[in-house]
C-alpha cells in the first residue's frame, strides 16, 4: 500500500484528495478479497442454497423453482427472501464453484464501504464541520472499516451475504435519513417523509435480508441521543410532531425488540434445549466474547480468524474472567457516561456497539461466537476513534509543541498498513482451502466443525486414514461429540477395518449419540452409512438393524429430538429403511411420527404415495383430515401448497393401485 498523505503537509483539508485516498483503499480491499474468491462452501451454505440446484437445473432460471427458493427460506423467522433473491444473480455457480458468489459478496462489501463513507460524511457535516474535514474523517474511518480482517468471514462465506446485504439496506436507510434530517427545520413535509423512508428502507428491507436489521431504529436513536444536534423548530406543532415521530419510530420499535428478547428470557428453558449452554452461561460468555471481538478488530492476527468457533469456552458465574469482563463493561459505561459533558464520543461508540449486538449476542439462543456479527457494529466506534484522534491533533497543533498532524498521518498510515497486511493474509488463507482447513484445525483442535471440514478435505484428496485420525483426535478432546464417532464409523467402514474395530466403534457411537452436545451432520452421515450398506461395503458389517439403532440413539438425544426438522428427518430415514425391506407397518409408523413433528406438504406427499403404492389409498383421506399442513403466510407459496393439497385429495379418491410395498 502506498503512503497515503505527504508527511510534510499541514492539516488535511482538500476533500478531493480524501476521495482519491479512499479510492486507493477500496482498490486495495478489492485486491485483498480477490485472494479469497477461490475459497470453499462453509457451514450453512448447503442448507440455505441447495434449492438453487432446482432453480438452474435446466440452465436458465426456472421461474416456479426460483419463487419457491426465495420464499421458502428457513434461516430466520422471516425467511430472508430479499437475501435469497440476490443469490439468483449468481446462483448458477451452485454447487460447483463459490467464486461467483464470493465475488458478489465482495462487491457488496465495497458498496457498503461507499455507503458508510456517505453516512460518516453526513454525520460530520451535520455537526457543522467543513467539507474538507468531513471528507477526511469519513475517509479515515470508512477506510479502516473496509480493511478490518474481522469482516473476512462475513464476506468470504457465501451465505453470509445475508448479513452483508442487510447492512447495505441499513447504511442506505441511514444515509437517506441523515440527508432528510439536515433539512428538518424547513416548513415542509418532505424532510419528515425522507426520514420515514430512510427508516423504512433500513428496517424493512434489511430485516427481510436478515433479522438483525430490526435493531436499526434503535441504532438511529443512539445517533440522535449521542451525536446529532437537537433540531430547532420555529413552530410548536413541529416540536409536537418531532415527539410523536420519536415515539413511533424509535421508542416503539425499541420496546418491541425488548419485548421479543424478554419473551425469550421467560421461555429460556425450552429455547435453549437444543444448546449445550443455558441462558446464564450464554450471557456470561458474551461478556467475554464482546471484548474478544474488540481485541481482534483493533489488534488482529490472521490465524485468529476463520469460520469455526464452536469450541469457544462456555463461561458461567464461577468464572473469574467472566466477572472481570462484566466489570470492565460496567467501568466503560460509567466512564462514557461521566465524560458525556466533555465528549459524547465514548458513549456513542459504546452504545452503538452494544445495541448492534443486542439481538445476536444477547439472549437469543444462537451459537456463541461468529465474527460476522461485528460487520456493522464496528463502523461507528471506528468513526468515534478517528474523530477523537482528529480533535487531539487540532488541540495539539494550536500549541505547536508536537507535529500533531504528522503523528496522525504516521499513525493512520501504519495502522492501515497493518490492517491491510492482515486482511491480505486472512483473505488469502480463505482462498487456499486445503491449507486453511489444516490451519483452522490446528488453531481449533477441539472444534467439531473444524475437524469435519479438515477431514472432508483429506477425504477429497484421498487421504482417508488421515481423515479418520483427525476425527478420532477431536473426538478424544470432545468426549460427547457424538457426530465425530458416527463419522469415524463411516470412514472406518470405507477403509474396511476389521469387524472387531467396527463393532467397538459402533458401540461407542451408540453410547455417545444420546448425550452428544452438538447435532452436526447426523442424518447426512446416516445416509452415507446406508449407502455403504446398500453397496455391500464395510465387509457386510453395517446392517439395517445397526442403522436403526443409530437413528434411535440420535432420537434419544434431547438436543436433537427437540428440533422438529431433525426429528422428522430421522423418522423419514428410518421409514426409508423399512421401505427398502418392504415392511409396511413400521414404515407407516415412522412416517406418521415424521408428520407429527413436521406437518408439511412434503411429508404428507411421502406418506400418501407410500399408502397408494401399498394399495391403501382409502387411508390417505384419514391422514389428510387428521394432519392438515401448516399453511405459509406467503400467498404464492400458500396457493402452490393448496394445489398440491388438492392433488393429494384427488389421489385419495382414486381406485387403489396394485400393492408394491
Amino acid at each position: 500500500m502506498p503512503q497515503l498523505v505527504p508527511l510534510h503537509a499541514s492539516k488535511p483539508q482538500q476533500p478531493q484528495w480524501a476521495i482519491v485516498f479512499f479510492a486507493l483503499l477500496l482498490g486495495f480491499a478489492v485486491l485483498a478479497y480477490a485472494q479469497g474468491w477461490s475459497g470453499s462452501w462453509h457451514l450453512d451454505d448447503t442448507s440455505n442454497l441447495n434449492g438453487l440446484t432446482q432453480v438452474f437445473a435446466q440452465g436458465p432460471i426456472q421461474f416456479d423453482a426460483a419463487l419457491e427458493f426465495v420464499f421458502s427460506g428457513n434461516a430466520g423467522p422471516l425467511g430472508r427472501p430479499i437475501a435469497l433473491a440476490s443469490f439468483l444473480l449468481d446462483g448458477s455457480a451452485w454447487p460447483h464453484e463459490p467464486r461467483a458468489l464470493l465475488y458478489t459478496n465482495s462487491l457488496l462489501h465495497i458498496i457498503n464501504a461507499l455507503l458508510l463513507w456517505a453516512v460518516l460524511f453526513n454525520l460530520s457535516r451535520i455537526q457543522g464541520w467543513s467539507q474538507g474535514k468531513s471528507a477526511w474523517l469519513a475517509t479515515l474511518a470508512a477506510g479502516l472499516w473496509v480493511l478490518l480482517p474481522l469482516s473476512v468471514s462475513g464476506v468470504l462465506m457465501a451465505v453470509q451475504r445475508m448479513a452483508v446485504l442487510s447492512s447495505t439496506f441499513m447504511l442506505l436507510g441511514l444515509w437517506w435519513y441523515l440527508l432528510a434530517r439536515q433539512r428538518l427545520g424547513q416548513k415542509s413535509v418532505r424532510p419528515w417523509l425522507g426520514m420515514v423512508v430512510g427508516l423504512g428502507v433500513g428496517t424493512l428491507l434489511g430485516t427481510l435480508s436478515k433479522e438483525q436489521a430490526a435493531i436499526f431504529p434503535t441504532l438511529v436513536w443512539v445517533l440522535e441521543k449521542c451525536w446529532l444536534p437537537r433540531p430547532l423548530f420555529t413552530q410548536s406543532s413541529q416540536q409536537r410532531l418531532w415527539q410523536a415521530f420519536k415515539a413511533l419510530c424509535f421508542y416503539l420499535p425499541t420496546l418491541l425488540i425488548g419485548a421479543y428478547l424478554f419473551r425469550i428470557v421467560l421461555s429460556s428453558e425450552g429455547a435453549y434445549s437444543a444448546r449445550e449452554f443455558d441462558l446464564g452461561q450464554r450471557l456470561w460468555s458474551q461478556a467475554v466474547i464482546l471484548w474478544d471481538y474488540l481485541r481482534l478488530a483493533f489488534l488482529p492476527r490472521a490465524v485468529a480468524f476463520g469460520p469455526f468457533h464452536d469450541d469457544y469456552i462456555i463461561y458461567d458465574s464461577r468464572s473469574g474472567l467472566a466477572w472481570l469482563a462484566l466489570a470492565a463493561w460496567l467501568l466503560a459505561a460509567v466512564l462514557a457516561w461521566a465524560l458525556r459533558a466533555k465528549t459524547r464520543l465514548p458513549l456513542l461508540a459504546l452504545l452503538w456497539f452494544i445495541v448492534a449486538h443486542a439481538i445476536e449476542s444477547s439472549v437469543v439462543p444462537l451459537e456463541l461466537y461468529f465474527e460476522h456479527r461485528n460487520y456493522l457494529a464496528l463502523a461507528v466506534p471506528l468513526y468515534a476513534l478517528v474523530v477523537s484522534a482528529w480533535q487531539w491533533a487540532e488541540r495539539r497543533s494550536q500549541t505547536q509543541s508536537v507535529p500533531a498532524w504528522r503523528i496522525l498521518r504516521l499513525g493512520f498510515t501504519a495502522y492501515a498498513l497493518m490492517l491491510g497486511g492482515v486482511l491480505w493474509q486472512t483473505a488469502s488463507l480463505f482462498g487456499q482451502v486445503p491449507v486453511a482447513a489444516q490451519m483452522w484445525y490446528e488453531q481449533h483442535p477441539r472444534s467439531i466443525r473444524a475437524a469435519q471440514f479438515f477431514a472432508g478435505q483429506l477425504v477429497d484428496h484421498n487421504s482417508i486414514p488421515n481423515a479418520l485420525r483427525v476425527l478420532d483426535s477431536t473426538a478424544q478432546l470432545r468426549p460427547l461429540s457424538g457426530t465425530l464417532e458416527l463419522q469415524g464409523l463411516q470412514l472406518a467402514c470405507v477403509l474396511n477395518h476389521e469387524q472387531a474395530e467396527l463393532q467397538a466403534r459402533f458401540q461407542q457411537t451408540l453410547r455417545t449419540l444420546p448425550e452428544a452436545l452438538q447435532r452436526f451432520s447426523v442424518v447426512q452421515t446416516l445416509d452415507k452409512l446406508n449407502s455403504l450398506h446398500k453397496n455391500e461395503r464395510c465387509g457386510g458389517f453395517i446392517q439395517q438393524e445397526h442403522l436403526l439403532q443409530l437413528a434411535q440413539a440420535a432420537l434419544e438425544n434431547s438436543r436433537i429430538s427437540v428440533v422438529a426438522q431433525e426429528r422428522s428427518n430421522l423418522h423419514i430415514f428410518m421409514a426409508n429403511l423399512f421401505i427398502e425391506s418392504k415392511q409396511l407397518e413400521p414404515t407407516i409408523e415412522h412416517l406418521l411420527a415424521a408428520l407429527e413433528a413436521m406437518p408439511s406438504i412434503q411429508n404428507l406427499q411421502i406418506i400418501a404415495y407410500v399408502l397408494d403404492s401399498a394399495g391403501l389409498a382409502s387411508e390417505i383421506t384419514n391422514i389428510l383430515q387428521d394432519h392438515p399442513p401448516h399453511w405459509p403466510r406467503n400467498p404464492w407459496l400458500r396457493e402452490r401448497m393448496q394445489r398440491e393439497w388438492q392433488h393429494l385429495q384427488t389421489l385419495a379418491a382414486q381406485p387403489p393401485l396394485q400393492t408394491t410395498l
